[in-house]
């Protein structure tokens, strides 16, 4: 298990549990898809999480996947605090690009920060009744929580994040998660928050794994996948 150290975290370079997810078979978490690049400009070192086509034979699964995707999960286990990133989302066709956090023990719960989508022809824009108040791109929040039996998510939903496209332009996405509330905010912008007790209770006293990744929907094209970039600037935590 490979490990690299980015924004004074140490980080390994495939999820916990594996490199390929059996019921997501179109990619897998390549160590080669991840690279740190010194930007003099900004003067930090960039996180490039690439998606490219690199086919691996899974001996376990019987299977070749054929593209190869970056991730990186924190080694440190995480609790209440508030934690950030700025980023330029991936361009290109079929993306699917996170910024996120799942529990240590178990799964679910997870709270995902933001999840990008990009469509077909490689644009996030997305049509939506909620355009009017220019939630016009699908970069989304969620949760998701455990219940017996299985899972269930509080619901995804996009939120106002500027007028340029987030593949553009680098936006903060950051998340303030303590006892009382799970808030979300794009560009310092508060764009969801939630209180309720039953949500609270089911975060209460996890420790929480978090990662940066970039991913292929599964409208992909195998053949011919899309070369991106998601590029980070940072990631940061503060415990509250």
């Amino acid at each position: 298990m490979n490990k690299i150290i980015w924004s004074g975290y140490q980080w390994i370079t495939q999820e916990r549990w594996g490199q390929v997810h059996p019921i997501k078979p179109k990619a897998w978490y390549d160590e080669s898809a991840i690279e740190i690049k010194y930007c003099p400009l900004l003067e930090c070192k960039q996180l490039m999480l690439k998606t490219h086509k690199n086919p691996k034979y899974f001996k376990e699964l019987d299977l070749e996947v054929q593209i190869g995707v970056g991730l990186i999960s924190c080694t440190k286990k995480f609790g209440y605090g508030h934690y950030e990133i700025e980023a330029k989302l991936p361009s290109g066709p079929n993306l699917w690009p996170a910024f996120w956090t799942w529990s240590f023990n178990s799964w679910p719960p997870e709270i995902d920060i933001i999840e990008g989508y990009s469509n077909s022809n490689g644009s996030y824009f997305n049509w939506n009744i909620d355009m009017i108040k220019g939630n016009f791109w699908k970069v989304q929040t969620n949760i998701h929580l455990g219940e017996t039996p299985g899972n269930y998510s509080i619901g995804s939903k996009n939120h106002w994040l500027g007028w340029k496209s987030p593949d553009k332009v680098f936006n903060k996405y950051s998340l303030t998660w303590t006892e009382t509330e799970v808030s979300i905010f794009f560009n310092d912008n508060l764009v969801r928050k939630i209180t309720d007790k039953e949500t609270l209770n089911q975060l209460r006293g996890k420790q929480m794994n978090v990662i940066i990744n970039n991913m292929v929907t599964s409208d992909v094209n195998e053949d011919n996948p899309p070369n991106s970039e998601f590029i980070v600037n940072y990631f940061k935590y503060t415990p509250l």
